[in-house]
């Protein structure tokens, strides 16, 4: 199995930064794991098509995590009217309860009325487990308040191939992203803020390593990144209260899992 950091940033995208978004490839499956800005374009430069993914999975709406899932969608919608036919396979789309709605209001609010009724598109709103072939996602409700605004966030535990893969998402300090993690063999962590500053928006860095410590986390990936705050300290906290592998995710860097 294979992770491709699409992205390890935030809204604060750069010339070789882009939002937070994953290619986890299975030995049968590749899935995306968030779509901010400009998820499509690093899609592209390492090497794989929308027509390559079996799964979508949103994490949570904001804008940095779904801004490129509507055009994604029109990649699917418009070659299918284009070329009727030459689309052959077309993923399933998970996310927070609303997700079709969310797409929905999105089309009519760009005025771009390609959504409602076509269908090809599997649009189906999280439970707690998904059984999907020959794996499992278990989905956890995580703390995400933002502008004082509680949102329908999410952290996501992979179970396959005997193992466990799991991402935060964006979260505070909760139970959610603990259950999410726990005996994680590799854990994908939000790693907004450095350590002391709490919050209901993001983890710190000494609440990471608290809880990958807890979880008993084999490997851990940082990403989720603000300028703001110098990576490297950031990696060094997270080592304060973790003794387990830590690694610094990188836009286009594939990690074996």
């Amino acid at each position: 199995m294979n992770l491709t950091i699409l992205g390890s940033g935030t809204f604060f995208v750069g010339k070789t930064v882009t939002a937070s978004s994953f290619l986890f490839e299975t030995s049968t499956k590749k899935i995306l794991i968030d779509c901010g800005p400009g998820t499509l374009v690093k899609l592209a430069q390492a090497g794989y098509k929308p027509e390559d993914l079996d799964y979508v999975f949103i994490t949570h709406f904001h804008p940095d995590h779904t801004s490129d899932l509507f055009p994604l969608f029109m990649n699917y919608r418009l070659k299918d009217n284009f070329e009727p036919g030459s689309v052959t396979k077309f993923p399933t789309f998970y996310g927070p309860e609303g997700l079709d709605k969310f797409l929905s209001d999105y089309s009519h609010l760009t005025e771009l009325h390609a959504y409602d009724g076509w269908g090809k598109i599997k649009v189906i709103d999280y439970t707690p487990v998904i059984q999907l072939d020959d794996f499992a996602v278990k989905t956890y409700k995580v703390v995400h308040t933002a502008f004082s605004y509680a949102t329908k966030a999410y952290s996501l535990r992979f179970e396959v191939e005997n193992k466990v893969i799991s991402f935060s998402g964006d979260t505070a300090a909760c139970s959610g992203v603990e259950n999410a993690s726990e005996n994680a063999d590799v854990f994908v962590c939000d790693t907004s803020y450095p350590k002391g500053k709490v919050n209901t928006v993001h983890l710190n860095s000494a609440e990471i390593g608290e809880i990958s410590t807890k979880s008993k986390v084999k490997k851990l990936i940082l990403d989720h990144f603000y300028p703001q705050y110098d990576q490297d300290t950031l990696v060094s906290e997270v080592r304060e209260n973790y003794k387990g592998e830590v690694l610094k995710a990188k836009d286009l860097d594939t990690i074996e899992l």
